[in-house]
């Protein structure tokens, strides 16, 4: 007898998932910090002492060489405009006397001459030395103290940084269905 075989498969539908993921964290904030240190930034000047000695050392003769070349000018001066006076003087006196009868001019400006030198008053004059000008600038204390620095500050942002990670579904036929059908004689085959 003749009979009918038939083997079938049903189809198989696969799913591969991927699920979504969403991860957020939170950005750490920053500190940063800038430091200078404190300095003194002071310092001492030198006392000083200025002592201006030049008036009593010229009561005794130390001049300085421009005061001394002024007085020795005006001495110059002084003795041109005497002497020149004298000499005129002279002259006149040998124009007017020198030819009379009896009369020896030089003889009497010589003894005028003389009688002048003796005749003059000498004098010391006694001063009292003046004393040095002395000026002194005390020590001060000059220059800013820097208190320097400390800056902190911390640099946080508003939001939180966040990745989304889109799923995914992928549907596939793993087994495709399947329907055979075949006749053997006598029996069932149903191993094939």
């Amino acid at each position: 007898m003749l009979r009918l075989n038939i083997r079938h498969t049903l189809p198989q539908i696969g799913i591969r998932t991927k699920l979504s993921t969403l991860e957020s964290h939170m950005v750490q904030p920053k500190a940063h910090s800038e430091y200078q240190a404190p300095r003194s930034n002071q310092s001492m000047t030198q006392a000083t002492i200025e002592i201006d000695s030049y008036q009593s050392r010229r009561s005794y003769g130390a001049r300085k060489d421009a005061d001394l070349v002024r007085e020795k000018a005006q001495e110059g001066f002084s003795d041109i405009r005497s002497t020149t006076s004298g000499h005129t003087q002279s002259a006149w006196s040998f124009i007017d006397n020198a030819a009379k009868r009896g009369t020896d001019e030089v003889a009497n400006q010589a003894k005028q001459d003389l009688s002048a030198e003796i005749s003059k008053t000498r004098h010391i004059e006694a001063q009292a030395i003046p004393d040095p000008e002395v000026r002194g600038v005390p020590a001060k204390l000059t220059g800013e103290i820097d208190p320097g620095y400390y800056k902190w500050n911390v640099d946080v942002q508003p939001k939180a940084e966040v990745e989304f990670n889109r799923g995914s579904v992928e549907i596939y036929m793993k087994q495709q269905g399947d329907l055979r059908q075949w006749t053997t004689e006598d029996r069932y085959d149903i191993y094939a």
